[in-house]
């Protein structure tokens, strides 16, 4: 076994503690130098004198200390480490000559400094973290290997890179318009056209939406002549429509081009990639690369949790997807009712039949952007009067809006003590089943604006499952979340909700998320393709509701039969092509 220490810089303040993590570890109080101030005044461990005991994990009062026992480690497979006691990556993804390859892994474990490392932004240390980097040192580690061609012409500056950055919400504060952005010439000018903005390409970025900018991004990426293309989460804040219009952009790039995409959509990564990199490790501590699998084999590894190869398993439990059993109509444990609701703006007019919940039923809200999804939402909360009808009365609610702001300096444990105050908040079920089943015993003490967009996310969710109520409203929870965080949140958030007895809507755009959370699903649309109407049906059981989704979107998804998790089929295959004569866009069973 390896040790491995870190320190989470950012969140450690020694001049705001008393240097717990030194004053009660033992080889220090025997005499021995493991942990020292080091030359920016923080403690640098040693992890040869360390002796695992994770003392001053649990005495630091900022939770910066992680120590890691991992198996053994070859330090030769050590690409770029980030200072003494900082994240370090092992090994590289391997680009394709052509074709799509995907990064798969959870969030902080390196799937962003891999693609600067590729892109050749930042020159790998090889774990010299104590000196400057160089390629001749990089040449000489990677001789013979298959990367080493790709790192050749990095050095020598022969081979160019594009970038779509992750962060496109950053895009809102250029100077700029959307050709402006995405440049000049007729390829630009075609690059918009083939991302549906043609009618918007002389709006500033500062007046788009996220999904604009994201087409935008996207854009950008497709106008720019480049030999390896980076695409980073290309499906933040598009609905089922647009990511399945951008795979397939990005599947006819790769036709020519080399492609590396990070996607923590599985089932549009599995439709997208050719093969796939896993990356496991601890997130901010330390990442493993793996050698690329076939795209089916990846994901099934992925959900299993259990490498082969390596005989590694980095997950406790597999992820396991179920059949859901047809959804009885007019049931006798309906336990929200709601009427028909309309809702009229100057330029669009939403109108939803009524519907029931069933108790302990979570239904999913699906459909394309702009039909009126969190409008439904909003008016069932009551943070929006609807034109005609009314929520339900007597039904109490708990609402997770869709966008999320940190308008207090506060940490999210002194957020969750303040609520406690008042009898609609739960700290029992907050503190022992909502706390550590989202993973937020790291971040309790953060302040809520130094969050990221993830955990911001996840704190939100458990601050409304923590309120007892007979409906959930959930807007959009599984954005800003990587693949492990939507499959963990959606299990609980199903666990919660048969527990209390309760009812619950979620309106998201990830199949996977939905088909592990839901038992049955509302669908949205545009009555006649009218984008100034919005209609919303249902519930449905989940199969009718999928079929009614994905025959508006033309693509059909069947189950693996190892996994039974859903799966695009390739259009014009033998199964797509069956699928489609018997009407089935969505199978329940293995196919």
């Amino acid at each position: 076994m390896a040790r491995i220490a870190i320190l989470l810089s950012e969140r450690c303040h020694p001049k705001e503690c008393q240097w717990e993590c030194q004053a009660y570890c033992p080889p220090v109080r025997m005499g021995q130098e493991c942990i020292v101030e080091g030359p920016l005044g923080k403690p640098v461990i040693s992890e040869s004198l360390c002796i695992g005991c994770g003392i001053c994990v649990h005495k630091c009062p900022f939770d910066a200390i992680k120590i890691l026992n991992t198996p053994e480690a070859d330090p030769s497979e050590i690409v770029h480490r980030y200072g003494y006691n900082g994240f370090r990556l092992y090994r590289l993804p391997l680009p394709p000559t052509t074709g799509i390859t995907g990064l798969l892994g959870p969030n902080g474990t390196g799937k962003s400094s891999a693609l600067r490392l590729l892109a050749g932004t930042e020159v790998p240390n090889l774990g010299e973290y104590d000196r400057p980097a160089t390629w001749e040192r990089v040449l000489a580690r990677f001789r013979g290997t298959a990367l080493f061609g790709h790192l050749e012409r990095l050095s020598r500056g022969e081979l160019r890179t594009a970038l779509k950055p992750q962060y496109v919400d950053r895009l809102a504060q250029e100077p700029a318009t959307v050709l402006g952005y995405v440049g000049d010439g007729a390829a630009a000018q075609a690059a918009v056209a083939r991302v549906g903005l043609e009618s918007r390409k002389d709006r500033p970025l500062s007046e788009l939406s996220g999904g604009e900018l994201q087409l935008v991004a996207l854009a950008r990426l497709l106008a720019t002549d480049a030999d390896l293309y980076f695409v980073d989460e290309p499906s933040s804040y598009l609905d089922i429509v647009h990511r399945l219009k951008v795979a397939r952009l990005l599947r006819e790039l790769g036709e020519t081009k080399s492609v590396l995409v990070v996607e923590h959509d599985l089932a549009l990564l599995d439709y997208l990639a050719d093969t796939a990199h896993l990356i496991y490790g601890v997130p901010a501590a330390f990442g493993v690369v793996t050698h690329p699998l076939a795209m089916r084999a990846a994901i099934n590894t992925y959900l299993t949790g259990y490498l082969k190869d390596e005989n590694v398993r980095f997950r406790e439990e597999p992820v396991a997807f179920v059949a859901h059993p047809p959804r009885r109509g007019g049931r006798p444990d309906a336990l929200v009712r709601f009427p028909a609701l309309t809702k009229q703006y100057p330029e669009f007019l939403l109108a939803t039949e009524a519907g029931e919940l069933a108790r302990g039923e979570t239904v999913g809200i699906v459909g394309p952007n702009a039909t009126g999804k969190t409008t439904f939402v909003r008016m069932l909360a009551g943070a929006e009067a609807a034109t005609s009808g009314a929520p339900p009365a007597g039904v109490s609610v708990s609402y997770k809006p869709q966008y999320l702001k940190a308008t207090s300096a506060s940490s999210l444990r002194d957020r969750a003590a303040a609520l406690a105050e008042e009898p609609t908040f739960d700290a029992r079920r907050f503190e022992r089943e909502l706390v550590p089943g989202l993973h937020l015993d790291e971040v309790l003490d953060v302040a809520l604006p130094d969050l990221s967009g993830g955990e911001l996310q996840r704190a939100a969710v458990a601050l409304a499952l923590a309120r007892p109520a007979t409906l959930y409203l959930l807007d959009e929870p599984s954005a800003y979340l990587d693949a492990d965080e939507r499959m963990a949140m959606a299990r609980l958030l199903r666990r919660q909700v048969e527990r209390q007895a309760c009812s619950a809507l979620v309106a998201d755009h990830d199949v996977y998320f939905l088909d592990l959370a839901c038992d049955a699903l509302m669908v949205f649309r545009h009555p006649d393709g009218d984008p100034g109407r919005g209609a919303g049906d249902g519930p449905f059981a989940m199969r009718e509701g999928m079929n009614r989704l994905l025959a508006g979107v033309d693509v059909t998804f069947r189950r693996d039969a190892e996994t039974r998790r859903p799966r695009i089929n390739r259009e014009g295959s033998a199964l797509d092509r069956e699928q489609r004569a018997k009407g089935e866009f969505y199978y329940d069973v293995p196919a």
